[in-house]
């Protein structure tokens, strides 16, 4: 068989006049309501010549119809390279939101009412954390930029030649445009400054109006928190569990006193501890369950076994409280029933102590799930990765201190 390179090359003067026809044709299409008359003629007539070298394209009848098309898009579409760059940069950008409105969206974690699973906005002790397994030995060792690239975290360092007081209220310095820092004031008039709003300044370095400080008073990092991707078509497919970490949106949800779930943003994320119908209580730090038509109440982590680490007493984690003092209108008492209305869902921070939840503003409408998250893109800490996965840190819980447990600033 005797391969023909004539028709080949037909084929491929074909191919390339249909690819500037098409050009010509759709700036005539999309354009049209802004060309003039004349413009029109122009262009219709560069088309209907090339149209008629279909039939026959030689090579130097193609180069002279190219050169022709070129200079009239040139002469009416001086941008159009532009242009096109521009259509595909809209059509991803239509495509990237498309995906975050259907299937995975970013989302940050606001506060600290599911440490040690997902972490807020919280101070990390580099010391005593790289004696931890599995926290990267590589934290607090790259530099301000390289820190905050790969675990998002400043450094939070005070450390005093001589004893001081403190002064009056701590207050934010506005000079820093992205990132919230807050000026130290002391009694003598000077000052310092730690990264962080006041009130997580005042909770992590543990600082009060007229306190004494010496030496090294803060050592560590001040970490941005957990950023993740929520699965929200994962509620399509599987109808929510019992022990479900869970994204929702806040709209509609007033506790009987008016209690709003949040008042930093439109969504939520809490573990899912009661279905509809289940009949819920604290007793000894363990939450009780009673699904719809059982005779009696079981701990929570036996109908969801990957709630058993709550109950661990390590890293963190430790059991769910009644109440947060003078806050709660649900489950406030050991013993005390609560039974989730039908298509509401009951929600609470694994950091039970210190989480605004179902316990202040009641359940969750099914219509709020928003979705589970996924996995957490950023920072690269030790929960990088798929969500919920990880046992606890092998250190013990101890203690509450000012809004959380020390051993929760190791991770």
């Amino acid at each position: 068989m005797i391969f023909d390179w004539k028709i080949l090359h037909k084929h491929q003067l074909r191919k390339a006049l249909k690819k500037q026809l098409a050009s010509l044709k759709n700036f005539l299409h999309t354009d049209d309501d802004m060309l003039e008359d004349s413009a029109r003629m122009e262009i219709a007539g560069v088309i209907s010549d090339g149209e008629k070298l279909l039939t026959a394209p030689a090579a130097d009848d193609c180069k002279a119809w190219k050169a022709s098309a070129a200079a009239v898009m040139k002469k009416y579409n001086p941008h159009s390279s532009m242009r096109e760059i521009l259509d595909i940069l809209a059509v991803a950008l239509m495509v990237a939101f498309g995906i975050r409105a259907l299937f995975f969206q970013p989302f940050k974690i606001p506060t600290s009412s599911m440490q040690p699973t997902l972490y807020g906005i919280h101070f990390v002790d580099t010391e005593k954390a790289h004696k931890i397994d599995g926290v990267s030995k590589l934290f607090g060792k790259l530099g301000t930029a390289g820190n905050y690239a790969l675990f998002a975290s400043r450094k939070a360092l005070l450390e005093l030649k001589n004893p001081i007081q403190m002064g009056n209220e701590l207050y934010p310095a506005k000079e820093f445009i992205f990132f919230d820092s807050t000026i130290l004031p002391f009694a003598d008039g000077s000052s310092a400054m730690l990264p962080g709003v006041p009130s997580k300044v005042a909770d992590y370095a543990e600082l009060y109006p007229g306190k004494q400080l010496a030496g090294k008073a803060v050592d560590g990092y001040l970490s941005d928190g957990d950023h993740l991707f929520v699965n929200r078509l994962s509620l399509h497919f599987r109808e929510p569990k019992r022990g479900d970490v869970m994204v929702f949106a806040t709209e509609n949800i007033v506790g009987p006193g008016g209690e709003k779930p949040s008042d930093s943003g439109d969504y939520y994320i809490k573990r899912l501890v009661g279905l509809p119908l289940d009949t819920l209580k604290i007793e000894n730090d363990v939450l009780y369950v009673k699904p719809a038509g059982a005779e009696k109440f079981v701990p929570v982590y036996e109908l969801a076994p990957n709630m058993k680490k709550l109950y661990s007493g390590k890293g963190g984690y430790q059991g769910h409280s009644n109440s947060i003092p003078g806050y709660s209108n649900f489950l406030r008492h050991s013993g005390e029933e609560y039974t989730v209305p039908a298509d509401h869902y009951f929600m609470l921070g694994d950091n039970t102590r210190f989480s605004a939840d179902s316990r202040v503003w009641g359940p969750v409408p099914r219509r709020n799930l928003i979705g589970r998250p996924a996995i957490i893109f950023w920072p690269f800490s030790r929960r990088w990765g798929t969500v919920d996965r990880l046992e606890p840190l092998d250190v013990p819980t101890g203690q509450p201190g000012v809004r959380t447990f020390s051993s929760m600033n190791l991770q």
